[in-house]
């Protein structure tokens, strides 16, 4: 019952706050996925599950309904909203193929198009956003982003069972006690995983580089420093490998592409040497290290490209069906119908799995025409958070084939589909002024103007 009154509260609300303005209805979606995990660690009743299905309707109900906006989207607008609509016909279509093939059952199917469609449109949405709204959006993730930070640091402090109880919603969680000599847990904050925690502050990082950078006030900037800090601490808090490499090679690009100012090189070197301070003072922060292994990378990575990805190519060339993937969260009240789930540590295995060898190529054609374009710029915009953005995007799809969760994770899968929208409608013709019509002048009152009268007439009366 709780969890109904939960997934109605989230598709209410986000409703309500997508009327306000897009930005605050994105945020209220962020809202939803942040505490998504705890949440529903500790009301695990079966519809807590579709909390944050429940927002992402709400703020597509609303978006529908609401009054349609006249905007210039261009050429690459216009295609990116193509490739949008064949990305989700695609997975309908494997579907109706399910039933010659030994694919999952129905209802499982139809939870695997949450990872399959349900996501994709936020490309287009974003696609569509404005700078104000952009600056909204930033707001709420700046404020998201400390209290996942103090609900992390009470973690360290406190542990994670005070926060989130062992049950069957949190059994991988307290299977990743892996951290330092005393196998330590993980630090999830308030998401379902500590994976999801460190993924998800790593992506949103490139929204506060743009807050940052386009405040004036001295004081706000302070504030948001402060957060960017913290949020890069949260994914060495998090223990978590992956999003510390992505995050070197983030920078390395942002650097190349975009030519830095003296000051705003000092800014990024201080935030750097800030984090940098504060992980090497603490071992337990210092789990990424143990990459220093090169052979383990070695076999991590011939593992999961050679072994996951051309096995699934050969087996299974028109897919097995939705959620036969591992990285489909299923309920664990339809778990009775889920037949085993194919274990893959590479993100273009798992859409293989699922959408067979077509589902792979539209998808690998896709990217390679987002990312066959330069860096982009927009007027007005924030330069070095906008190609941060395409920095971010363009790591997390190259290092997709050493893990899985880029379209499967709450809420990070909903930044990543985002900033893949946003960085394509920089490109957008700036928009044209609109013409008022001209209302004329009412012209002064003039005097009547009287005739002469007739000469004769004038004669008579003389």
């Amino acid at each position: 019952m709780i969890g109904l009154i939960l997934t109605l509260a989230a598709i209410a609300g986000t409703m309500q706050a997508t009327r306000r303005g897009l930005g605050h209805g994105l945020g209220a979606l962020l809202l939803v996925g942040y505490f998504y995990g705890i949440v529903r660690a500790r009301f695990a009743d079966g519809l807590s599950h579709f909390m944050f299905d429940g927002a992402v309707a709400g703020l597509y109900l609303a978006i529908l309904t609401g009054r349609k906006r006249q905007m210039r989207l261009g050429h690459d607008g216009q295609v990116l909203r193509l490739w949008v609509r064949v990305l989700m016909v695609w997975p309908l279509c494997t579907m109706l193929l399910s039933p010659f093939f030994d694919a999952q059952h129905f209802f499982i199917q139809l939870v695997g198009l949450r990872v399959a469609i349900l996501l994709l449109p936020l490309m287009a949405i974003g696609a569509r956003m404005t700078n104000e709204e952009l600056d909204s959006l930033g707001t709420w993730v700046l404020w998201l982003n400390a209290v996942a930070f103090l609900f992390a640091l009470a973690q360290l402090v406190i542990g994670v069972e005070p926060f989130f109880p062992r049950n069957a919603v949190t059994i991988i969680l307290y299977m990743s006690n892996d951290v330092g000599a005393e196998r330590a847990l993980r630090i999830p904050a308030i998401f379902n995983t500590a994976h999801a925690y460190g993924g998800t502050m790593l992506v949103s990082l490139p929204l506060l580089v743009r807050r940052w950078q386009r405040l004036a006030s001295t004081r706000s900037r302070v504030l948001t420093g402060a957060v960017l800090v913290a949020s890069a601490l949260g994914i060495f808090i998090s223990a978590t490998r992956s999003p510390v490499v992505q995050l070197l090679v983030i920078l390395l690009l942002v650097v190349f592409v975009t030519g830095l100012s003296l000051k705003v090189l000092g800014g990024v070197v201080g935030l750097v040497g800030t984090v940098g301070v504060v992980v090497f003072q603490n071992p337990r922060f210092q789990r990424f290290l143990t990459l220093e292994s090169t052979d383990y990378v070695a076999e991590r990575v011939s593992w999961s490209v050679n072994s996951s990805l051309l096995d699934v190519i050969t087996q299974y060339p028109l897919g097995n069906g939705l959620g036969s993937a591992a990285g489909t969260s299923i309920p664990f009240f339809l778990s009775h119908l889920a037949r085993p789930q194919h274990g893959l540590e590479n993100e273009f295995a798992r859409i293989a799995m699922e959408q067979g060898f077509i589902g792979l190529v539209l998808w690998l054609f896709f990217l390679g025409w987002l990312f066959t374009r330069l860096p982009p710029r927009r007027r007005g915009g924030a330069l070095v958070g906008e190609r941060m953005m395409w920095a971010t995007i363009l790591t997390v799809w190259a290092t997709a084939f050493m893990g899985t969760g880029t379209l499967s994770s709450i809420p990070g899968t909903a930044f990543v589909l985002l900033w893949m929208g946003i960085i394509v409608g920089t490109r957008r013709p700036a928009p044209v002024p609109q013409r008022r019509p001209v209302v004329p002048k009412a012209s002064a009152p003039q005097a009547p103007v009287t005739a002469p009268a007739p000469a004769g007439l004038s004669e008579g009366r003389a």
